[in-house]
């Protein structure tokens, strides 16, 4: 009745599908492909297996004849010819190991590769549908799973069918009766197999799922552990993990009582074949229809042949359990990604930076911008100023081309930007986000990433001088080579700005988006940040989203956005002398006011 529900639930037509089989062996056949060596040497090694299997067959029952007649003379080099199958059968088991581990890991760690340039490549729109954790669960978990189809169980699903008639052949050859009465027990291991491999998979693909949502709640935990416990959420998120825990488990119980049902299935048919021989055998032995060697080769080798059954299907279960895994791989797969590589043409912004006729929503439902046009002057400080959700920080990442508008086109110099020439585009750029990340490693490692390899050691500390960190870092015990810990932990707001500071002035690029953030520092932070941006701004094409009042003052032009539009532009004093938003958010403090000496001359 369980067994009748369970089947009922499950669509057993998608778990036999030739075009998903075919996608997959399309996904992982170049990976196998590239390490054929290591293939053909363990093909090589399977076919010499299955030959020893059936020479130590062949040894020990010609042995035991010998032994009964009292043939010492056969017995001698029986016994030598034993040793050279064992000796044979050491290296061949010690090869196929090694070679094994030289084909699994090397397919692994190419398609692990493949995977995760993949997803950092990932477009901007599809990659923020992903939670974080669940990421990180298709490379902690999923990807460990293809080994049920590209590892042993990949070679076994060779190996058995080649064993198999080669055991066929040899029992007829022994004795033709008693191989007929064994094949009628071969139908049950192969369908108790197919059977257990479709509710295995179907119960791997929740655990899979659950892992992923797992992995979720752990990274929101490790990550936001400091709101955690200033709202005294840890009962919350304890029970919420407890929860998935709990789930877990049953899931994990219910795959056990599967496998563990598939291998007492496996061990009745085993037990069935065994006694069925023994018992016909011995029946042959007393008509001297079968010597007492050959019954006991026929006994050794028709293990030979049923556990392969049993083995092929117990092959497939695993391949079905893998499978499970494959599929959330090849949904990320499925994923458009960007298609720029870093080509000869990187902007120099000379003329200026045009967003024409943009119309971009991030669900294709609620526009941000609607017909969008700006223009950015070059060499020259644009403020972007608005409420919050104007759609200033978008203007931002569609700057940069991490989302793709769905119409209009953006152009620096007169050139159009899209996805053929993205890294060129963002190698003319250099971003000083509002929340500053910083990667675990040295000062020292944080601001050689700034992506110019020929970066010297005097020009790095220069640029630590520009952007006022320079001394704090002499002033630590191991330098520019002290660790910051996770996303610069070590460091205070003011440091790990200042160090993004560096990081940009050692880019080099030029044109500067500034996500301006300096409210929450401290008055002598504050001002060290502001007075490094001073420095960081000349000469380059400045587009910051401003929020400090000298910022704007030095504007040569403000861009005031609200509801995806410009409905305001100028010089700051033009602004003030104008009815409108901007003089509104200048009445209500929305700039923060400050008495700094002006450091935000770019031209100077």
């Amino acid at each position: 009745m369980v067994m009748k529900r369970l089947l009922n639930n499950t669509e057993i037509s998608q778990y036999f599908s030739l075009g998903e089989l075919k996608r997959i062996i399309q996904l992982l056949f170049p990976y196998v492909r590239k390490h054929k060596k290591a293939y053909m040497g363990l093909f090589i090694m399977l076919l010499l297996d299955i030959t020893l299997a059936l020479a130590f067959a062949w040894f020990f029952g010609n042995t035991i004849d010998a032994a009964v007649q009292g043939n010492f003379e056969q017995l001698k080099w029986l016994i030598a010819t034993g040793v050279a199958i064992s000796i044979l059968s050491m290296a061949v088991n010690f090869t196929d190991t090694y070679l094994e581990t030289v084909a699994l890991n090397g397919v692994k760690k190419d398609f692990n590769h493949d995977v995760y340039e993949h997803v950092i490549r990932m477009n901007g729109k599809n990659f923020t549908n992903y939670h974080s954790g669940e990421l990180f669960s298709h490379f902690a978990h999923d990807l460990h799973q293809i080994e049920g189809v590209i590892g042993r169980g990949l070679l076994n699903l060779i190996r058995v069918p080649i064993i198999s008639i080669s055991v066929f052949i040899y029992l007829l050859h022994i004795n033709w009766a008693l191989t007929l009465v064994i094949l009628l027990v071969i139908p049950l291991a192969i369908l108790g197999g197919a059977l257990f491999g479709v509710l295995l998979r179907n119960n791997s693909r929740e655990i899979h799922e659950l892992m992923g949502k797992i992995s979720k709640t752990l990274n929101e935990t490790f990550q936001g552990l400091m709101v955690i416990r200033s709202f005294t959420l840890e009962s919350f998120f304890k029970q919420k993990y407890k929860k998935s825990q709990d789930e877990l488990y049953q899931l994990e119980l219910k795959d056990a009582k599967l496998r563990g049902w598939f291998n007492t299935g496996g061990e009745a048919v085993g037990m069935m074949t065994f006694l069925t021989t023994l018992a016909v055998g011995m029946y042959f032995v007393t008509d001297d229809i079968l010597t007492i060697g050959a019954l006991l080769t026929y006994i050794n080798l028709v293990n030979h042949l049923i556990y392969p059954m049993t083995g092929i299907a117990g092959q497939w279960a695993g391949y079905q359990r893998s499978v499970s895994a494959i599929e959330r791989i090849i949904r990320l797969l499925d994923q458009p990604r960007e298609k720029g590589t870093v080509g000869s043409y990187i902007p120099d912004c000379e003329d200026r930076i045009e967003a024409k006729h943009i119309t971009f929503s991030y669900d294709n439902s609620n526009p941000v911008f609607t017909d969008f046009t700006i223009t950015l002057p070059a060499n020259k400080l644009t403020a972007i100023v608005g409420p919050s959700g104007a759609g200033k920080s978008t203007l931002f990442y569609l700057l940069q081309g991490l989302y793709q508008p769905q119409q209009g086109t953006i152009c620096i110099d007169g050139i159009s930007i899209d996805e053929e020439n993205l890294q060129s585009l963002r190698q003319s750029m250099a971003y000083v986000p509002q929340e500053t990340y910083l990667f675990s490693g040295t000062i020292r490692e944080n601001l050689l990433i700034s992506g110019n390899d020929r970066t010297t050691e005097a020009q790095m500390m220069e640029a630590a001088i520009s952007a006022n960190i320079h001394e704090f870092i002499q002033s630590l015990p191991e330098g520019y080579d002290t660790e910051i810990g996770e996303r610069g932990v070590r460091l205070s707001g003011g440091q790990k700005q200042r160090v993004a500071i560096a990081r940009a002035l050692l880019k080099n690029a030029p044109i500067l988006l500034l996500d301006e953030a300096t409210s929450s520092l401290d008055n002598e932070s504050e001002y060290l940040v502001q007075e490094a941006l001073g420095r960081l701004m000349k000469g380059r094409t400045t587009v910051v989203i401003a929020h400090r009042l000298s910022t704007i003052q030095h504007a040569d032009k403000i861009l005031v956005l609200d509801q995806g539009r410009v409905v305001q532009q100028g010089t700051h004093e033009q602004l003030l002398r104008t009815n409108g938003l901007y003089n509104d958010l200048y009445r209500k403090s929305y700039f923060h006011k400050d008495g700094y000496p002006e450091v935000f001359s770019i031209n100077a």
